[in-house]
């Protein structure tokens, strides 16, 4: 079982000791960030990143900026872990990946991260001299700067529910495996107990509080995360809560929800102790999921020996989404498993952010992999205004005294636990999703990062003219053997103006022709090649062959029947055409 892996490696750790100096060579950083405060989710409408949320953002973009970027940026709150070769004032989009879920809110929470991380930067006096890029340049010598005093876009990559890389940024979603075990926490002994034991609570809540947020109905434990949601936006934002909820007579209820909720969240999204062992856990597969694209990020950088300035990798990886994926990240790491009180169980705030370094001591170099190693650290949202570092934390079990693990020992440990394909999160998941029924099963085109195909347009069309013909065919065969769909050649006539028959040129189309005997009754016969007749039963008539009668041109080319003269077809004729002739009421135009 995993469990008892990672125990093992633990105590060989444990006796290995820390062997890394204090002097760091940063080569990348991959971090997972929850976005800034944002609307409640149980309010009606699209979620919407509040302005704190965004000022929020744009502060740790800052703090970010000056921790990897420049340290003369005078934000040096999270530290100084330079990234060498990144780019200190114009933007490099080849130094950068950005990913987030096509979610307005979060979309709105990566820009502002990435004002801050690259403020705007314009031509002038201020810029000591530096060299503009040749997109400022014009051919008349003279120089434009962006928008907005030099705004710098990045390339922010969304997805969609829809896209196989969302499972990355939430694989909870369309998971309905990890629903279900989620869900079966109500069923527990431990839900039940704490459901009945906090109602009364619940029940005392004002629902003034909550700004028409909450039905009445919906304060209680099973409700838990929405609850305190919304309750600490109003708090935040609407005068007469915060002054309720600092009331001295309401001293600890907003400590107490917090704390409930910290407390579901964590067994719907994190605790994996039920599960015998967590590689088949689905009520963290976010987790799951998530470690599989940072391990990928990571990879990048070591098959590319460190080198952050060549385009080949992106030394900085930034990660948006929300509370419930770090919380199974956090599970899966197993990170912080000695302590109490974990940072597993409590719910990350906003702007807070999971991170992970890659880095070399002394002066060891990116080329060896055996030089690397990796440290997990967490950046709570509430430290960002304080002058400390991001707190680091051992991982896998790893001990206390051990934040940090050679990069063979972490890419190891993760190989256990990740999913890095969308194949394997749909069996693991059975989901319903639209990428899943065409997933290629060898994993080629659904890893957590997959380069798109380079195909002219030339040779996508001739692909999908002859995919068209293929199907088209297909239908038509189909068509031809369940339907009864049949071909046949059509004679032309050599004469397009005539009818044909005795009248040559001058027959109407009304004029009869042919006829059926006796109600189209095949005559007997003794032809053994014949249709049976009508009284050998349904069915027996596969065939039906009718007798022509009645046209004289055929009359005339089969010769008269045996016992019949031909006069009677001439006796036909002169008796038509010694009628008078009568006058015709013209069809009324419609």
């Amino acid at each position: 079982m995993l469990l008892s892996s990672l125990a093992l490696l633990a105590a060989a750790r444990a006796v290995q000791g820390q062997t890394y100096g204090t002097e760091i060579n940063n080569y990348g950083t991959v971090a997972f960030i929850r976005t800034g405060e944002r609307t409640p989710w149980v309010r009606s409408g699209t979620e919407t990143l509040s302005a704190l949320g965004a000022q929020q953002m744009l502060e740790l973009g800052n703090n970010f900026r000056g921790r990897y970027i420049d340290r003369n940026s005078g934000a040096t709150r999270l530290g100084v872990r330079p990234i060498e070769g990144m780019a200190p004032h114009l933007l490099n989009p080849d130094q950068l990946y950005i990913q987030t879920l096509e979610k307005p809110y979060l979309v709105a929470a990566a820009q502002a991260f990435m004002q801050g991380l690259y403020p705007q930067y314009s031509l002038n006096e201020t810029n000591n001299g530096v060299s503009p890029d040749a997109v400022w340049l014009l051919a008349n010598g003279s120089t434009v700067g962006y928008p907005l005093d030099g705004y710098q876009y990045a390339n922010i990559m969304t997805m969609s529910e829809n896209d196989p890389g969302s499972i990355y940024l939430d694989g909870h979603d369309q998971c309905p495996r990890a629903w279900l075990e989620s869900a079966n926490y109500e069923g527990t002994e431990d839900f039940l107990s704490t459901q009945a034991a906090e109602s009364a609570f619940y029940q005392s809540l004002s629902l003034s509080w909550f700004n028409d947020d909450l039905p009445e109905p919906m304060l209680d434990y099973s409700n838990a995360y929405g609850i305190y949601d919304s309750l600490a936006y109003h708090k935040t934002h609407d005068i007469n809560t915060s002054k309720d909820l600092n009331n001295p007579d309401n001293a600890g209820v907003f400590d107490k929800v917090e704390a409930l909720a910290n407390q579901d969240a964590y067994y719907r999204y994190g605790n994996v102790s039920s599960d015998t062992d967590s590689t088949s856990a689905t009520r963290a597969i976010a987790g799951r999921t998530a470690a599989g694209l940072i391990t990928k990020r990571f990879e990048k950088i070591v098959d590319n020996e460190g080198n952050t300035t060549n385009g080949m990798s992106q030394p900085l990886n930034l990660l948006f989404g929300e509370y419930d994926v770090m919380l199974s990240l956090l599970s899966v790491l197993d990170a912080d498993y000695y302590q109490s009180g974990s940072i597993r169980q409590e719910i990350p705030d906003f702007a807070s952010a999971l991170i992970f370094e890659l880095f070399t001591t002394g002066n060891n170099t990116a080329d060896n992999a055996d030089n690397l190693w990796v440290r997990f650290s967490f950046h709570n949202g509430t430290d960002g205004y304080t002058d400390t570092a991001p707190q680091a934390y051992s991982i896998f079990r790893n001990g206390p005294s051990h934040d940090a693990i050679t990069w063979r020992e972490f890419s190891d440990s993760m190989a256990r636990v990740t999913i890095r394909q969308s194949r394997d999160w749909c069996e693991a998941c059975s989901s319903q999703s639209v990428f899943c029924p065409v997933v290629d099963t060898t994993g080629s085109l659904t890893t957590a990062e997959t380069p798109r195909s380079k195909i002219s347009p030339v040779v996508a069309g001739v692909i999908g003219a002859v995919v068209t013909l293929a199907v088209a065919a297909l239908l038509f065969g189909l068509a031809m053997l369940l339907g009864g769909l049949r071909m046949h050649r059509v004679e032309r006539r050599r004469h397009s103006s005539s009818l044909g028959g005795f009248k040559g040129s001058a027959k109407l189309a009304s004029d009869p022709d042919l006829g059926l005997a006796n109600k189209g009754v095949v005559p007997a016969s003794n032809d053994p090649f014949a249709d049976p007749a009508p009284s050998a039963g349904v069915g027996a008539n596969k065939r039906v062959m009718h007798e022509r009668v009645g046209s004289w041109e055929l009359r005339a080319k089969e010769g008269p029947s045996q016992g019949e003269s031909p006069r009677g077809s001439f006796e036909a004729i002169e008796a038509a055409m010694g009628r008078p002739v009568q006058a015709v009421q013209p069809l009324e135009r419609i």
